[in-house]
């Protein structure tokens, strides 16, 4: 049953990162995007500025680089976890080539009045994409460490509420799209599930192959 639901998870992402995708290459988003910007006009001029200038750092490449380092030395020095590094590292650093590829792919421009200086094109965005990723995988490998249940949804619950306030700083600063941030969401959660599928397997497959032994 949860192999169904995550490959049923999977396709429901794909299916609206690909609706998004069409969608923005016909020009169709401009009224759905310009709805929701609107909840986050005036900013500038409110103590949420510096609160979602800090926020969107949490998602930046330097962020998440550094705290991939921190976490792939956790898992080779005290899990001695040499797949679940593997996965980390593939996880993180294919997930980044493939925001980069798609950014080049699609080149849809920026909106024009941000509160903050961004590079490269809008779509998808990828603090939305890769921070989903990089979340994901953190949260999985604290999860494994923890038995209480009411403590593992607190962490579920902490880190999803991390991830939207992440996209939501990106449309609030104005260097992205609401649909920029809602597809960076629905490709970043299918290509974790993806990477997290395989490490479970072959953590599975191993275990097998040493009770054989």
């Amino acid at each position: 049953m949860i192999k169904y639901t995550r490959v049923a998870i999977i396709l429901i992402c794909l299916v609206v990162f690909i609706l998004f995708m069409n969608e923005v290459q016909r020009g169709n988003t401009v009224s759905f995007d310009n709805n929701i910007s609107k909840i986050f006009t005036g900013v500038a001029n409110t103590y949420w500025l510096p609160f979602f200038k800090t926020i969107t750092y949490l998602g930046s490449s330097i962020f998440i680089g550094c705290g991939s380092v921190v976490l792939v030395l956790f898992l080779w020095f005290i899990k001695k976890d040499y797949w679940a590094m593997a996965i980390v590292s593939i996880g993180v650093a294919g997930g980044d080539l493939i925001k980069r590829t798609l950014k080049n792919f699609i080149q849809r421009d920026r909106p024009e009045h941000s509160l903050v200086e961004a590079q490269g094109f809008s779509f998808p965005s990828g603090h939305s994409m890769v921070g989903m990723i990089f979340f994901c995988m953190v949260a999985y490998f604290i999860l494994k460490e923890i038995k209480s249940t009411s403590l593992k949804w607190a962490v579920r619950s902490g880190f999803l509420f991390l991830v939207l306030l992440i996209g939501m700083s990106r449309i609030a600063l104005g260097v992205h799209f609401p649909s920029d941030v809602l597809a960076g969401y629905a490709l970043g959660l299918a290509y974790g599930i993806c990477c997290l599928s395989v490490y479970q397997w072959l953590k599975q497959k191993e275990g097998g192959e040493n009770a054989s032994t």
